[in-house]
């Protein structure tokens, strides 16, 4: 039974000491991000992320960079998307992938087309990777994102319609079985479809938990990914007003409810994702991609050991872009050991830590340049090593989960901090 032990308590309060301690950003006067590193740049293996920050309706829980629709609003926030991707690529960067989130990033599919057509036109793109909803599962919309996008992840949350009820889903998405058969109708079109389920919902139970599962093995995506309920402090207080408080041991009891249940059909491709029967997959960008680049408002590039954020405000984004500026607003530049331990914590989330990967990508010896690290973990009994690689134990697999919903918490904080200083005429 995998739980809510010592060292994953441990792990946690490290990891949200760290996050609340080095995720505060400054104010720079940068107008554009540095050039690609001349050294890095033929070895390195950059993503281009793009955010699309608008949604019909807002939901309670989300902690994203997200506006309410408008179409005009909407379609010059697209123009002006474009005009900073082509500033990135006057800078000289090149990707492989692109990952676009939002928001809602079909809100308006033409523009979505416009913006991935530019993207494949400037950059050596192969994979491209976008978030979507149940609303935009319509066949005519998802038959023009052919050739355009490998992999749809779409945010069902739950199948159940108690919990839908409770988080407001219900009413803008439908019902479960309305969810499932979109699901269904949209299996084939394009050549990866991800779900995306949330679980440890306040009150939610393991019956509820098997429904939801019993319906992805009869579905059978290419691709699913559960992720624990987390949210920022203040989203944390509205969603325990509304639904009640999260238990973190019955986290833990449904967490090894999903490793058993998946075993026999899906592979795991990092703590939280699964590939049904070994299809073909793209892997979430921050475990394959080291370094990335952010364009829109309030999307994040790290580069060079730098975190930069765009601006969340729409109105200082246009003017930005309008005086040939990109988005970037604030910055925090993090030392070679933080990395480390970052990339450490990213990579067996992913399944593996392996010593001549470090070596190549980050000039690091692994087991003396994170020594105490790879001590306390072997120790504690959540990693073991198998010729130069380290890997997750079953229990290490919910240490690691439980790490990145801290890391992916603090990172809510930076854009709550963000959003709390726009003023109305901002959105």
């Amino acid at each position: 039974m995998i739980q809510q032990n010592l060292s994953t308590k441990l792990a946690n309060y490290i990891m949200r000491y760290a996050t609340q301690h080095y995720l505060h950003l400054k104010k720079n006067k940068r107008t554009k991000l540095p050039l690609p590193n001349p050294q890095k740049v033929k070895s390195k293996n950059y993503l281009l992320y793009i955010h699309i920050p608008f949604c019909a309706t807002l939901c309670t829980y989300c902690s994203f960079n997200r506006f309410l629709f408008q179409e005009e609003k909407a379609r010059i926030y697209f123009m002006n998307l474009r005009k900073e991707m082509q500033m990135v690529k006057d800078l000289g960067y090149d990707f492989s992938a692109v990952y676009v989130g939002g928001g809602t990033t079909s809100i308006l599919p033409d523009e979505l087309c416009k913006t991935l057509d530019l993207a494949k036109a400037l950059f050596n793109i192969q994979e491209v990777s976008c978030e979507s909803d149940p609303n935009h599962l319509q066949r005519e919309t998802l038959e023009q994102f052919k050739g355009r996008i490998d992999r749809l992840s779409v945010g069902v949350q739950t199948f159940d319609d108690g919990i839908l009820r409770k988080i407001g889903r219900y009413e803008k998405f439908g019902g479960g079985e309305v969810t499932r058969q979109k699901l269904e109708s949209a299996l084939g079109i394009l050549p990866i479809l991800n779900v995306d389920l949330i679980f440890n919902f306040p009150n939610q139970t393991q019956e509820m938990l098997a429904r939801d599962l019993k319906i992805i093995q009869e579905l059978k995506p290419n691709q699913l990914t559960t992720y624990p309920l987390m949210s920022s402090p203040s989203v944390k207080s509205i969603l325990k007003r509304s639904i009640g408080e999260v238990d973190l041991q019955n986290e833990a009891r449904l967490y090894a409810q999903i490793l058993d249940t998946l075993s026999s059909d899906f592979i795991p491709l990092s703590s939280w994702a699964f590939s049904y029967k070994g299809s073909e997959i793209f892997d979430e960008y921050v475990v394959n991609n080291d370094e990335y680049v952010g364009i829109g408002s309030g999307s994040f590039s790290f580069l060079d050991g730098t975190l930069y954020v765009n601006t969340f405000s729409l109105k200082n984004y246009a003017q930005k872009i309008q005086n040939g500026q990109m988005g970037v607003e604030r910055e925090r530049k993090y030392s070679k050991k933080s990395q480390l331990q970052y990339r450490l914590m990213v990579e067996l989330f992913g399944g593996e830590a392996n010593k001549e990967r470090f070596k190549m990508l980050y000039g690091a010896d692994l087991e003396k340049d994170l020594l105490k690290e790879v001590t306390f973990l072997r120790l504690s009994g959540n990693i073991v090593k198998k010729g130069t690689s380290y890997y997750p134990t079953q229990k290490g697999k919910y240490l690691f989960l439980s790490m990145m919903k801290e890391f992916y918490i603090g990172m809510d904080c930076v854009r709550e901090e963000s959003r709390a200083m726009l003023q109305e005429e901002d959105m």
